[in-house]
């Protein structure tokens, strides 16, 4: 009886299940790989961005301000702002720009101040600007009021003409008192109104507000003129959280505008290293006493314990 034929058997070369498994699981981590790679150099990490407003209040301030504001905006990874302060105050017109600036820049991220030593009168109001403050237990808080010299008085020469009385002097002592009014209302109402719908809302009365006193942290919180009472640090997490922020990155927005003008020699950098110096080198001593009255008439929001 004749054998069968053998038949030789061919390996079988289709994947096991295993490796099938293995090769998926590869194949996820390198697209995770990727991913990452792909969202951390084309996505930036979000940053909170810090602000500072510590020095007298005034126009050069206010135009430094700006730029770091316009520039802050521009780059679009900032997502969250805490303005640091630590100032006496200053000119009126300036610290209402300032304050302007803050709440138009709340409207499109979370602004969170961190008073420091002082934030008193013009550097008050920027503050509350803010959506929410933090400040020491021992910051000085308040002094919410406004200065202004008397118009000074006409004098007759032979060498000039005018059109009116006051076209030299712009008013007389009684309209210099009612412009201080409406200014100092103007003041007031802005605190009321700004700290009336705050996270700690205010309990003072409005005449309350208005007297030019300071309080300290602690007070400044029970009265409901800051939020809270902590540290920058507090500040930052606070504003990361009102942003949504989990992983990010904390940036001194002046100092990476001023390197970014530095690297690239843009035509900005010498005006800007002007206003910086011009910053830097502002005298805080503020005397109310001395020949500046003769820039009268001015309107001032600042701290000045006079002796």
């Amino acid at each position: 009886m004749s054998e069968a034929p053998t038949v030789a058997k061919v390996a079988d070369r289709s994947p096991t299940r295993e490796s099938v498994i293995v090769l998926s699981i590869l194949a996820i981590l390198a697209a995770v790989a990727i991913g990452y790679y792909l969202a951390t150099t084309l996505i930036p990490t979000p940053k909170v961005g810090i602000l500072r407003v510590q020095s007298q209040v005034g126009s050069i301030l206010a135009e430094v301000l700006s730029r770091e504001i316009t520039y802050l905006r521009d780059r679009g990874d900032v997502k969250a702002v805490v303005l640091v302060i630590d100032s006496p105050g200053g000119g009126a017109a300036s610290g209402h720009d300032i304050y302007m600036q803050i709440r138009n820049l709340r409207e499109e991220m979370p602004v969170v101040a961190s008073m420091d030593t002082l934030a008193a009168s013009a550097a008050y109001q920027i503050g509350v600007g803010a959506n929410e403050i933090y400040a020491k237990p021992a910051t000085y808080v308040g002094n919410i009021g406004v200065i202004s010299g008397v118009g000074q008085p006409e004098v007759l020469s032979e060498r000039f003409i005018t059109t009116g009385p006051f076209k030299t002097t712009g008013g007389n002592g009684t309209t210099y008192l009612q412009k201080l009014d409406l200014l100092h209302a103007d003041f007031r109402n802005s605190v009321v109104a700004e700290r009336s719908m705050a996270f700690n809302p205010l309990t003072m009365t409005p005449d309350q507000v208005a007297t030019g006193e300071i309080w300290i942290g602690i007070e400044a919180l029970e009265y409901g003129l800051i939020d809270h009472l902590g540290s920058q640090l507090d500040a930052v997490d606070r504003a990361a959280e009102l942003a949504g922020l989990r992983n990010y990155e904390v940036v001194d927005i002046r100092e990476e505008f001023f390197a970014l003008l530095r690297e690239t020699e843009s035509a900005q950098y010498e005006p800007m290293a002007k206003l910086y110096t011009e910053l830097e080198s502002h005298v805080d001593d503020f005397d109310i006493t001395k020949a500046e009255g003769a820039r009268w008439p001015t309107f001032y929001q600042i701290y000045i314990p006079l002796e």
